[in-house]
């Protein structure tokens, strides 16, 4: 559990890498997936940080590793609002899509959750407190895939979660369109790219270096 850059955390690894931003304003605090363990999450308090403050949590994508804690999240705080692409949304809402989400090779039964926003398009802002998140939709690992970009003083911070894959067809991949969001994130030219597996990446050089390696090991 720790600081990438001010107001920027890793909190450590629950499945997935779980992230969070300090919007600095009555927006509170902002997740990146909310990994299997709400015991993670709730570790938070270690930074000075309080886990009933946190009223955002951005879905990169449906799999279990990444929402499995949505639930327990909203039990712990009312007020937290949950956002996911609309071509993911309906596994994050409703029961009977494990195929997709890999439930069943956790062994989870997963509780749904509603989404406050189903974001639509190649990209959506949300502005929450002093940060700009740049949800963009980069489909590939699963079809409503997206990457998180922040700006914090002047360092573009890429949350780029699962761009390793794996691509099954019961995900709905697609290598083709994997293809086209790699290049997009690469025009990005993120300072620091927050993976979902691989943890923090930087500098620049070192975040392109990670997605070309990927793209060319995972060409159609």
């Amino acid at each position: 559990m720790k600081e990438i850059i001010k107001n920027v955390y890793h909190l450590g690894d629950s499945g997935c890498s779980v992230y969070l931003v300090n919007s600095q304003s009555e927006d509170g605090l902002v997740l990146i997936d909310s990994g299997m363990s709400i015991d993670l999450i709730k570790r938070i308090s270690k930074l000075g940080l309080n886990a009933n403050n946190i009223k955002h949590c951005i879905l990169t994508h449906f799999h279990i590793d990444h929402t499995a804690a949505c639930s327990d999240l909203k039990n712990l705080s009312k007020q937290v609002k949950f956002y996911a692409h609309d071509l993911d949304a309906d596994a994050i809402e409703e029961k009977g899509h494990d195929s997709k989400t890999a439930a069943s090779w956790y062994g989870v039964d997963y509780k749904p959750i509603k989404l406050e926003k189903r974001l639509k398009g190649d990209l959506e802002n949300l502005q929450l407190g002093i940060y700009e998140f740049q949800c963009i939709h980069t489909p590939g690992h699963t079809p409503g895939s997206i990457s998180v970009l922040v700006e914090v003083e002047s360092t573009k911070i890429l949350f780029g979660q699962d761009i390793h894959g794996p691509f099954y067809k019961s995900f709905g991949s697609n290598l083709e369109d994997y293809q086209k969001s790699m290049q997009r994130l690469l025009d990005l030219n993120a300072d620091i790219l927050c993976e979902g597996h691989f943890g923090i990446i930087k500098p620049a050089s070192e975040v392109t270096s990670f997605i070309q390696r990927h793209m060319n090991m995972n060409r159609p």
